[in-house]
């Protein structure tokens, strides 16, 4: 029997760790947060913090390889202890480090010839204010490193909101930034390859998603872009998985537009314009749309990879398929403090709604991402609206 170990203890390392014990293996997951929801799925974890040598070493030694849930994981400690035991890490702390920094990010796609948006770097203070001078209206400041979900990201449409941008920051509590054109957006999308150690590549069909305050509202699948556009993605995320040489699972999200990036010199493709955003290494919100509409899911196709058992290609079931997601405010609209449970009474109304996956949080908080739920239908127009409409019961105060 095989021990993978996980770093991170939320609900993507949860579902992977279902996926893992499916074909037989012991999972072992590592993370400084208590009551950490995988914690539910075994027996076996670590609570203890990401520079805790003693733990993170004895974690080390239990395990056979090693994956990780989401990128904000110091990689100091991990490389000493990967070259002091040989454990493998999927995919490589190499990745990990460009992929949870977003100016190594930047630089890469750029070096590497990929679309993205224009950008600028900004590694000090001083640097700040002179770069701003010269670059148009509206754009992105983002901190380089830990932010996801919307946090660590300014939009700035005018002198006044960088001035009071600048004016919050000082010399002292500066951390590296990037800048980067605001996109005028009609659409993104996401798309899943997973590769083996072998360096074959599998590729999960395109998804359109929806945001909302920068947190992703809604997936849906089939996807209503250009056959011709759908293709172009995958050839883009099929190279970025095998220039950065991944071993394992690499999300790559898109933007498209109508108008190209500032001196942007590509070719359209049915009059619209394809950006690379940002990589994630390993499973992706988007992807929990996989459980319910492929053959297999993003993380069976994760375990196959770390356990190196024939990966093949996913296919889309017949249908339509809308994956939303639950967050802390639903809970909170329910009065859960006084119930303690979420109420899904509102489901018995509801046969479209083919799937629902509460996490298992303990505190409900305001943006969190606390479950999800999946619609079918044979029309995509029909699946979002179930979703909206049953989403909105959830989150009636009282629901007979």
């Amino acid at each position: 029997m095989k021990t993978i170990g996980i770093l991170g203890g939320g609900q993507l390392g949860s579902m992977l760790s279902d996926a893992l014990q499916k074909l037989g293996c012991k999972v072992i997951f590592y993370a400084p947060e208590p009551f950490s929801p995988s914690f539910l799925r075994t027996p076996f974890f670590y609570q203890a913090c990401w520079l805790d040598y003693e733990k993170l070493s004895s974690f080390f030694s239990e395990c056979d390889i090693i994956t990780y849930e989401f990128e904000n994981v110091p990689t100091e400690l991990l490389t000493k202890l990967q070259q002091q035991t040989g454990k493998k890490i999927f995919p490589s702390i190499e990745i990990l480090k460009t992929t949870q920094n977003r100016i190594l990010e930047k630089n890469f796609l750029l070096q590497h010839n990929y679309p993205t948006c224009q950008f600028i770097s900004i590694e000090n203070y001083d640097n700040l204010i002179k770069v701003t001078d010269n670059f148009p209206f509206p754009y992105i400041i983002k901190t380089a490193a830990g932010g996801y979900d919307g946090k660590g990201q300014w939009i700035i449409n005018s002198s006044n909101e960088l001035n009071q941008f600048i004016k919050s920051l000082t010399k002292e509590n500066f951390v590296p930034l990037i800048l980067e054109e605001k996109l005028s957006l009609l659409q993104e999308a996401s798309c899943i390859v997973a590769r083996n150690k072998q360096g074959s590549s599998v590729c999960f069909p395109i998804f359109d998603n929806i945001h909302v305050n920068n947190i992703l509202h809604q997936t849906t699948l089939p996807s209503s872009l250009p056959t011709a556009v759908q293709e172009k993605i995958k050839m883009l995320a099929l190279q970025a998985a095998q220039d950065l040489d991944v071993v394992g699972l690499l999300t790559t999200e898109f933007f498209i537009t109508k108008k190209p990036s500032h001196l942007d010199k590509q070719k359209n493709i049915e009059d619209l314009y394809i950006y690379i955003n940002e990589f994630a290494p390993r499973p992706h919100n988007s992807g929990h749309i996989t459980q319910k509409s492929c053959n297999f899911s993003q993380f069976d196709a994760l375990a196959r990879v770390l356990l190196n058992y024939p990966l093949h290609s996913p296919q889309l079931l017949p249908g339509n398929y809308c994956m939303t997601n639950l967050l802390g405010e639903t809970w909170l609209a329910q009065d859960f403090n006084n119930n303690k449970t979420l109420n899904l009474a509102a489901w018995k109304n509801f046969p479209e709604v083919i799937d629902i996956t509460l996490y298992g949080k303990i505190e409900p908080t305001s943006k969190r991402k606390m479950g999800h739920f999946v619609t079918y239908s044979n029309d995509q127009k029909t699946s979002i609206l179930v979703a909206d409409t049953f989403k909105e019961q959830l989150s009636a105060k009282q629901i007979e």
